[in-house]
């Protein structure tokens, strides 16, 4: 069976429309509590932006913005997965291990081409 290579830019789209969707459900909380002090609320905020960022430059030509932004992404999953691998194999470990490879993903191939 041969693939279905017209349907790339739909799964790219899915992803970044994914991605923003993770960001507001698992993060947006933290970011309104607005608490400086702790680590978690930095997390929110750059995984919210720069995740909006990845969404908005798939409207644009130029990669900087989504290649910056997948590697900071990947950064805090991966961040992510080592506080949550000691928990064991459970939803949480997987999900970020997702979330990484989308974001390895923009950082790799900004243009999806």
């Amino acid at each position: 069976m041969e693939p279905i290579k017209a349907l790339l830019p739909v799964s790219v789209w899915l992803m970044r429309v994914g991605l923003i969707l993770y960001a507001y459900v698992e993060y947006f909380k933290t970011f309104t509590k607005f608490h400086l002090d702790q680590v978690g609320f930095y997390i929110a905020s750059f995984f919210l932006v720069f995740s909006a960022i990845i969404f908005v430059a798939g409207f644009t030509k130029k990669t900087t913005l989504t290649v910056i932004s997948g590697f900071v992404i990947t950064l805090i999953s991966i961040y992510n997965i080592i506080n949550t691998i000691d928990k064991g194999l459970d939803n949480s470990l997987i999900l970020n291990i997702l979330i990484a490879g989308i974001a390895i993903y923009f950082l790799s191939n900004p243009t999806s081409k």
